[in-house]
């Protein structure tokens, strides 16, 4: 079946967003590496295909096909569903992926699944409508900001073997993403230490992509990836078991695929080795110190990944995003 306008633009502009989000070119995009799907993404690394998606447009028929196409391809990591917004396909979606629950649960929880309203591709408002409505929600999407690279397993062991007193750079951060940057008594006086401690570990959290400075230089505020750090802390701050969102977030981030969720204080982080499962024990750690010792909240609207004005906050922040 030919495929539409409407068709080919809503999935060029997944794929726009994609690139603009991928850091350092991570990620190719080729026709010839998408097979079944209408589009796909693979890391120019090893060429391994890590996302598939479909799209959909006017065709309810074709739901069913594609939600399996993208349930079972065992070779990717991450499938994504783009179908427009008419109470059809969302009814249809919801019946389908209601009935796979029972046979593949973690597959289901991964989907991707992104609405967009009907539109007339030869409408430029409409167009526009749809682009932001799509770009909203993959910029939102805590899995695909990690897929994409805007928080690496580089960064997270930037942070780990650079933080001197543990818990302080993470409530640092918190605190900053919740209540802004006013100056380094303020600082200090809130993590409840001293100036002359805080203020070299601001510029380092600056070199590490976590913070950015505002245009009068002394003013600073987190940056997407300090925030998809702390929303990360909060999953893992939740319980002692990762579901399978979390669990592929860890494991692209270096930290294993296990889904236990050690948070017992560790003997000795000093003698301790560093591989996948001591990181998450030594985040873990992190994480316990900075709520601990400085009183960090590692939970709160700060965290939201685009920072849109008049965007409605979730009710609790164990979301991952849709």
């Amino acid at each position: 079946m030919a495929r539409s306008v409407e068709h080919d633009f809503v999935t060029g502009v997944f794929l726009d967003c994609a690139r603009e989000m991928s850091r350092s070119e991570v990620f190719g995009y080729a026709e010839a590496d998408r097979g079944v799907f209408d589009f796909a993404c693979t890391l120019t690394g090893d060429q391994s295909r890590n996302l598939v998606g479909q799209t959909l447009t006017h065709h309810a028929a074709g739901i069913d096909k594609d939600l399996a196409s993208l349930l079972h391809d065992s070779d990717s990591h991450l499938p994504v569903y783009l179908y427009s917004n008419e109470a059809r396909h969302v009814a249809r979606v919801q019946e389908f992926l209601q009935k796979a629950r029972g046979q593949l649960p973690d597959r289901v929880k991964l989907l991707r699944h992104l609405r967009y309203p009907r539109f007339d591709a030869d409408n430029e408002q409409e167009r526009a409508l749809v682009t932001e409505e799509i770009k909203s929600q993959i910029v939102e999407d805590l899995l695909l900001n990690v897929t994409f690279g805007r928080l690496s397993a580089a960064d997270i062991d930037l942070l780990l073997l650079n933080t001197g007193m543990p818990g302080l750079l993470i409530a640092a951060l918190d605190y900053i993403a919740m209540k802004g940057f006013v100056n380094y008594p303020d600082l200090a006086k809130a993590l409840g230490t001293k100036p002359g401690t805080v203020r070299p570990r601001v510029p380092a959290l600056v070199a590490a992509g976590m913070l950015q400075q505002g245009i009068d230089a002394n003013m600073f505020q987190t940056t997407t990836r300090a925030r998809m750090l702390l929303r990360i802390g909060h999953l893992l701050m939740a319980g002692d078991t990762a579901g399978p969102e979390l669990a592929y977030i860890l494991n692209k981030l270096g930290m294993g695929s296990h889904t236990a969720i050690d948070t017992a204080e560790p003997p000795d982080l000093l003698g301790m080795p560093y591989g996948p499962a001591e990181k998450r024990i030594r985040l873990v750690t992190e994480l316990h110190s900075a709520r601990r010792t400085y009183g960090a909240v590692l939970a709160g609207e700060g965290y939201l990944l685009g920072m849109r004005p008049g965007l409605p906050v979730p009710p609790d922040l164990t979301w991952v995003g849709r």
